[in-house]
């Protein structure tokens, strides 16, 4: 079998699963599952092993990270119906004050995102932001954009939400390291994407039904900022933690504990657990025990089930030898191998729309790749989750959540959330390469 002829069938299998996701609105899993069956087929792939090859695959991948998707999913449901949200909200307005606010909305946003989905942020917090924005007698342009943008790249950069969990797990990148050098990279990403927002002042106003809504949370009763951070804060503690007490101190009682309490596992279990501090007397109750566990289950199915996809095309990849062949061309053309991730996910994104995607199926597709190309997995991580930030625009449904909510129309919301979204991905690509270049990572 030629090179070439390996070369053309898998550029065409790739094609055919984004024409499958963003035009025939197939769903990802099992778009991804088609192009794993037909790759298989026209590689000549025993009929009796394909099978085989996707169960192992499937399950080889998602057995790290399907328990830990789960209770970050659950985590936030809870995070989402106590009103968590808006108490880190408004500690984020006063922190900042009043002519700053566009970065407490970031702020607020960046935190949010770690273990709430994007789109979530926004739907939570446009009441109080639609507020503020008359109140300071802004553009729902900047500020929109900025509640978006702040979520979105903590979303696609820092676990345990779960795009980066996966990629993290495809591409074998512990999570302590993922969760630290996502942090690194996601800082000057949103400080980025915010400086853009503050330029955007063309007059958009809010939607009155929302100045409605943020003056009725104006008299919620809202749980204390330490119970609201708590959950989110003390998990990234302990698993940084144990990637910390395994360098300092390895194999010794106190890196063993660590080892444990500080697994992903343990750690967002505990976060869980927390968590029910938000719900007061109700923590009992089937409400919190039961249905919003439940929750948490559908929203953790999807990008469960689309990151084994990932990984059962990633073994026939591999199986292939597809990846030699594409990691060889690139490294005798001098192409820098830094730029491969990042344009792979920024491309599924863009014709896809989801960042989460755009994520975990780079990180599947360039991991038998990273040997050859003198790549880490660190920075194949970085560069995955930075790419698949670049240009949000009307097929994503983050998109036409920011933009309708804010009162947006499609130009301003193409300005606004595919300007901030390109700037944050651009500086995260760059800081990523500065890294890579210095040996850092």
């Amino acid at each position: 079998m030629s090179t070439s002829y390996v070369l053309i069938v898998f550029a065409l299998v790739i094609l055919l699963m984004i024409f499958l996701i963003s035009k025939c609105k197939v769903n990802a899993a099992m778009g991804i599952l088609i192009a794993a069956l037909i790759l298989a087929i026209a590689l000549g792939t025993p009929w009796a092993e394909i099978e085989g090859t996707i169960n192992s695959g499937f399950s080889g991948t998602i057995k790290s990270v399907a328990i830990v998707i789960f209770l970050g999913c659950t985590m936030g449901t809870v995070l989402e119906k106590t009103g968590a949200a808006v108490r880190i909200t408004k500690w984020a307005i006063k922190l900042v004050g009043e002519k700053n606010m566009i970065w407490a909305i970031a702020l607020s946003s960046f935190i949010l995102g770690i273990p709430i989905f994007a789109d979530t942020v926004v739907i939570l917090l446009i009441p109080i932001v639609s507020l503020l924005a008359v109140q300071t007698k802004k553009s729902m342009m900047s500020y929109g954009a900025a509640l978006y943008l702040g979520a979105l790249v903590t979303a696609s950069l820092v676990p345990p939400t779960p795009g980066p969990v996966s990629a993290a797990a495809l591409l074998n990148v512990p999570l302590g390291q993922a969760i630290l050098w996502g942090l690194i990279v996601a800082i000057p990403s949103v400080i980025g994407a915010t400086l853009y927002c503050m330029t955007l002042k063309t007059p958009v106003l809010p939607k009155e039904e929302f100045l409605k809504a943020a003056q009725e949370t104006e008299h919620m009763e809202l749980p204390s900022l330490s119970k609201s951070l708590l959950p989110i804060l003390f998990p990234l503690f302990l698993i940084l933690a144990n990637t910390v007490a395994s360098v300092m101190m390895p194999e010794t009682p106190v890196a063993n504990f660590f080892a444990f309490i500080g697994s992903p596992l343990a750690a967002l279990f505990t976060g869980c657990i927390l968590s029910l501090l938000l719900t007061g007397k109700e923590w009992k109750s089937k409400k919190v025990l039961n249905d919003w566990v439940n929750e948490g289950i559908v929203a953790a199915a999807m990008p469960i089930v689309v990151t084994g996809m990932g990984g059962a095309l990633a073994t026939f990849v591999k199986n292939a030898g597809v990846a030699e062949k594409i990691a060889d061309i690139i490294v005798q053309s001098s192409f820098p191998a830094i730029l491969i991730p990042i344009i792979i996910a920024a491309i599924i994104h863009v014709v896809t729309g989801s960042n989460a995607l755009g994520v975990m199926t780079a990180a599947a597709l360039v991991e038998p790749m990273l040997a050859t190309l003198g790549i880490s997995p660190v920075a194949a991580f970085l560069a995955c989750g930075t790419g698949a930030l670049m240009f949000k625009h009307a097929n994503s449904s983050g998109f036409w959540v920011t933009v309708s909510m804010s009162n947006m129309d499609v130009n301003q919301g193409i300005r606004a959330v595919g300007g901030a979204s390109t700037v944050a991905g651009f500086i995260g690509a760059i800081f990523t390469c500065i890294l890579f270049a210095l040996h850092v990572i």
